[in-house]
């Protein structure tokens, strides 16, 4: 054989993860965390991309609705999201650490007479929910919830006004986020109650049918503690106004 063609095998053999193809992030707009309007297209893409792009993998960020994020992602048409641990994603998807807590809140009509005392005590009311979410298997099996699938926090604030729905679940951050913006000249209409219902840690998905699905897993992993440990992990937060967890 050629010196030649040893040398292009040699390349091929080791070549590292930045020769690959870029990995595809896909989400669905969810601000402060993944909006293509946001700088770095948002908090969780941010520190995302952030770490592959440190362990040498470059990413690009896709914008879909969420229900599209997830059959992308069996599909083979996405790589990469971000999502609550659910068993039932297992056997598509392979599940980093948590790399940032998500606080999630119940929201309400200023002045509801609602006290979230466990699920139970939330029967008699209608629930907004957004599609696709695994917010917890308590709140998937409950039987006795009235739940009332929405699109997102917007639209669920808005049937809240509207009496269509009593109370809906969000991220404080995200409830927050949407209070300072689209709902602005209406956010003294809603409250959040003041105790969580609970805090849910925010991982990367990788496809398992990626070639080097453990690889990225653990080389995400890996970046991220060291992020924490130099400082741009709390630098990122800061950036996006958001309180490190």
């Amino acid at each position: 054989m050629r010196a030649s063609s040893w040398l292009l095998l040699l390349i091929l053999l080791v070549a590292g993860p930045a020769s690959a193809q870029p990995l595809r992030l896909a989400a669905s707009p969810w601000p402060p965390y993944t909006d293509q309007r946001l700088p770095g297209n948002g908090l969780a893409v941010e520190l995302v991309t952030t770490a592959l792009r440190r362990a040498g993998y470059e990413v690009e960020y896709v914008e879909v609705p969420w229900s599209r994020v997830m059959h992308g992602l069996v599909r083979g048409d996405y790589d990469l999201t971000s999502a609550w641990y659910s068993p039932k994603r297992l056997g598509f998807a392979a599940f980093s650490r948590p790399y940032l807590n998500n606080r999630l809140r119940w929201v309400v009509r200023r002045g509801s007479a609602i006290d979230y005392d466990g699920l139970h005590s939330l029967h008699p009311y209608r629930i907004g929910l957004s599609r696709g979410y695994a917010y917890s298997p308590e709140l998937e099996q409950d039987t006795a919830l009235e739940r009332v699938e929405v699109a997102d926090f917007v639209s669920a604030a808005r049937m809240l006004s509207a009496g269509r729905i009593d109370l809906t679940l969000e991220d404080e951050q995200v409830v927050r986020h949407h209070l300072r913006n689209e709902l602005r000249l209406v956010r003294e209409a809603y409250e959040m109650l003041p105790a969580p219902y609970s805090e849910n840690g925010l991982s990367l998905l990788v496809r398992r049918g990626h070639p080097r699905c453990d690889e990225i897993v653990q080389a995400f992993d890996r970046e991220i503690a060291r992020m924490q440990a130099d400082g741009s992990y709390r630098a990122i937060f800061n950036q996006f106004g958001v309180p490190v967890p």
